[in-house]
């Protein structure tokens, strides 16, 4: 049975923000655990000076209207934000407080997703044999009726490798072993076309060849053998030039579709540790808490199954690094922090083999939860 919302913001002052994150705000904490507004308001300003990320996404500025007219400051909260502001409230009733806020918290997420699901099922029920219908339009307005040759034939090449998982969706759907054959052998026709329409002063001219000619000689093989023969023998490709185009395919610059999306702000190497007092009254290192709480809620769900990736982990990998992030970030200062998350916490492997690392900003976001990285992970010789 599906819940009021409106209970929770008259209540605890949830409410739903414009990125669909569950929020209250100061106001209402300090209403209900009885605290001045100002002083709330002096405690979250203390946590964004310490640590300024906290000013993006769990602690955002906003106002109110007061009973005299006048908008006043006050700041909306996420669930991370209100446990670490309501930590030091201390009686049993903070306690028995802070219990029902989180539980509100949690129920009124869930209440949430619950819709969204409801909502996205039955859209897709509705539309399910529609969206069957388009797929189908759209594939055979790249391919079929003769226009695979010209699809291949005039493609640029960063479009190329979306329309080659097209080109395999479009094939699985044919039952017809004839057809298929003639189908690989139009893809053949019209990439060799477009590989030698390349120009030599074409900067990209080695890239976009050898990667051509890598899938012309794929699909060769893919036509000869659907005739039961051996299309490779003919061509003689020696098994050293294959590799040699691999190596170089291998260290192109990923397409966007090759990376894992991880929905996170990157974190500065500077945030990472922090020193402390050892018990022989010397210093050493320990993770700070923004670190713990970054590696807490990495999403790891989001990493590929590591069979999946054909990596030879006892070999050196090179990795690839897009990041979205606010502007005042610097990328250099994050490889280390990434690299660890990815190849040692999550693939339970030594992040040294990572001999080259390539990153890059992708864009600037404005916010802190906007932020995402891109990571794709590749063997080298």
């Amino acid at each position: 049975m599906e819940k009021n919302l409106s209970v929770f913001e008259q209540e605890f002052g949830l409410i739903v923000n414009e990125e669909g994150k569950v929020v209250t705000n100061s106001l209402k904490i300090a209403e209900y655990y009885k605290k001045e507004h100002k002083d709330v308001l002096k405690k979250i300003r203390g946590f964004i000076e310490l640590i300024p990320e906290l000013g993006q996404g769990n602690f955002s500025l906003s106002s109110y209207i007061n009973e005299q007219n006048k908008s006043q400051p006050m700041y909306d909260i996420d669930r991370q934000g209100f446990s670490m502001l309501v930590n030091k409230f201390t009686g049993d009733d903070a306690t028995i407080f802070t219990y029902k806020y989180t539980k509100a918290f949690e129920e009124m997420s869930e209440e949430l997703e619950h819709r969204r699901q409801v909502s996205l099922d039955t859209v897709k029920a509705l539309n399910e044999k529609d969206e069957k219908l388009q797929r189908k339009k759209l594939l055979e307005s790249y391919f079929g009726k003769r226009k695979t040759v010209n699809t291949f034939k005039t493609c640029s090449y960063e479009e190329f490798n979306n329309l080659v998982a097209l080109f395999e969706e479009y094939l699985s759907s044919i039952r017809d072993a004839e057809i298929k054959r003639i189908e690989y052998g139009r893809f053949v026709d019209g990439l060799t076309k477009n590989r030698n329409n390349i120009s030599p002063t074409d900067k990209m001219y080695m890239p976009k060849t050898t990667t051509y000619s890598y899938y012309i000689h794929e699909y060769v093989k893919k036509k000869g053998s659907s005739e039961n023969k051996s299309y490779g023998q003919k061509i003689r490709y020696k098994d050293e030039i294959i590799k040699e185009q691999q190596n170089i395919i291998a260290n192109l610059d990923p397409s966007i579709d090759e990376f894992m999306v991880f929905n996170i702000h990157p974190i500065s190497e500077n945030y990472m540790y922090k020193p402390i007092n050892s018990y022989n009254g010397g210093l050493s290192m320990a993770r700070t808490d923004i670190y713990n709480n970054w590696i807490k809620n990495f999403p790891r769900h989001k990493a590929l199954l590591k069979e999946k990736l054909n990596i030879e982990w006892d070999k050196p990998v090179k990795v690839f690094i897009k990041v979205d992030c606010l502007e005042k970030f610097d990328t250099t200062n994050f490889v280390k922090a990434i690299n660890d998350m990815v190849i040692n916490r999550i693939y339970d492997e030594d992040d040294n083999i990572a001999v080259d690392t390539q990153i890059q900003r992708n864009k600037i976001v404005n916010n802190y939860s906007e932020g995402k990285i891109y990571y794709c992970v590749r063997n080298v010789d």
